[in-house]
């Protein structure tokens, strides 16, 4: 090797960890191969994130309208079809070790990237603003007599100040949290299906329930994925620490699958049981007391750090700020939104990001698997295109599908169009002579 390579190279490396170390946990740069973690650190990571109050409400509303029994096929369905785009971005992340918005860069430009950072950083911190209030919510059904500090808007206020402090050491503060709350919240999902049923007199007559306003089975599947449409296209935030594609993919569908269908069917059992849509006073009838609330705040802890934690990843990748600093100021203010009470429009929610956000997914695995065929390379040295429009114009065509056409599952929809779109307006624009990448853009971590 020559001194002038050598050198290049020894540059290269002091510039990753001069950049590491000023915005911290790999927010710009790749993970290191010695950094990488066990496929269970990982599971428990993705179950952690999946599982949440959220969870519970999700499968109470799916409840209101549909059957038990289609209430569990569409958790499924709707986990299935997370699980499948979400394991696909958490793949390509593994892979090369980036985040969500860093493989963005490629199938959206440089600086279009910066757009899905914004995107990223505005969901998952009105989902933190969500959480907060459901965390209100489960501290004054537990302390109903507590005075003001566990009034549901103080409790929210306190409790997401809480929360932002694990995503404040990164992914080793999510990996602790995790650890705790996950066995603790499979035991209290088993006991309050277990109460539930019970209660009901057996499982033939919480199935053989009918909804007094039904909704269609894609109504429910458009809850399931809503309730975590933006989780599974931010999955490669998690998964870049797998030591491989093959313990993402077990992570992923750990997490949707499994962790996430089973918490939106223990809630779907519950309000079965009760009719009750306020699920903390619910489980409390149950018998299920304290300790099942206290375990319960431990799941949205688990689930609102990482949502803090995406969230301030892309907008590391927008404004030249450390990291721990950018989740102190978000969190402060999606805990500030949380006080004002946006859990209120929680299903209004779950529907705007069931539509709106997959076809981004779309995108970025039509760019990677399709077009690019996982070329993709990061670190000081690579090109970018400034703006791919291509992209852009792919997006907007899936998000006004996936809200006019009503028949099948609109997520799913605008999943599918985005990704036939855009490769489809790659093609076209290669067979006219139309440039879509527009600029050069080439890596030295000094542009935000």
């Amino acid at each position: 090797m020559s001194t002038e390579v050598e050198h290049s190279n020894v540059h290269t490396i002091n510039k990753v960890e001069e950049i590491q170390d000023v915005f911290g946990d790999h927010a710009v740069t790749p993970v290191q191969p010695h950094e990488k973690r066990s496929a269970l650190d990982v599971s428990l990571v993705t179950a952690g994130y999946c599982i949440a109050m959220s969870g519970l409400f999700t499968g109470s509303a799916m409840a209101a309208g549909l059957t038990l029994a289609q209430a569990i096929l569409a958790a499924l369905i709707g986990n299935t079809i997370l699980a499948i785009y979400g394991g696909l971005i958490g793949a390509a992340g593994a892979k090369h070790g980036v985040s969500t918005t860093m493989l963005s860069r490629h199938a959206f430009g440089r600086q279009g990237a910066k757009v899905i950072g914004a995107v990223w950083a505005i969901s998952l911190m009105g989902w933190f603003s969500v959480q907060t209030g459901f965390f209100g919510m489960t501290v004054s059904a537990m302390v109903p007599d507590g005075g003001v500090l566990t009034s549901p808007k103080i409790a929210a206020l306190w409790g997401g100040i809480l929360m932002i402090l694990s995503a404040y050491f990164g992914y080793k503060g999510l990996a602790v949290i995790s650890r705790i709350a996950i066995p603790a919240l499979v035991i209290l999902a088993g006991w309050g299906i277990a109460a539930s049923v019970s209660q009901a007199g057996g499982w033939a007559s919480l199935f053989d329930k009918v909804p007094a306003n039904p909704i269609p089975l894609s109504a429910g599947i458009v809850m399931a994925v809503g309730s975590f449409a933006a989780g599974a296209v931010v999955q490669a935030d998690i998964t870049r620490y797998a030591k491989s594609r093959k313990t993402s993919w077990i992570a992923t569908l750990i997490g949707y699958i499994v962790a996430n269908s089973f918490v939106i069917i223990a809630g779907a059992v519950t309000y079965a049981a009760t009719e009750s849509g306020d699920l903390p006073a619910a489980m409390i009838s149950l018998g299920l007391g304290i300790p099942a609330m206290l375990i319960l705040i431990a799941a949205q802890w688990t689930t609102n750090d990482n949502n803090l934690y995406s969230s301030s990843l892309g907008l590391s990748n927008i404004i030249k700020i450390k990291k721990s600093t950018i989740v102190i100021i978000s969190g402060l203010i999606a805990t500030f939104f949380g006080f004002l009470g946006i859990a209120d429009y929680f299903v209004p929610w779950l529907s705007i990001l069931g539509i709106f956000v997959p076809p981004i997914a779309g995108i970025l695995i039509a760019d990677y698997y399709v077009i690019q065929k996982g070329n993709y390379r990061f670190g000081v040295g690579t090109e970018y295109s400034k703006v791919n429009w291509a992209a852009f114009v792919a997006w907007a065509i899936a998000s006004l599908a996936g809200y006019t056409v009503t028949a099948g599952i609109p997520s799913l929809n605008s999943i599918i169009v985005a990704f036939v779109a855009y490769i489809a307006i790659v093609k076209l624009c290669e067979k006219l002579g139309i440039q879509a990448r527009k600029g050069t853009y080439v890596e030295d971590y000094t542009g935000f």
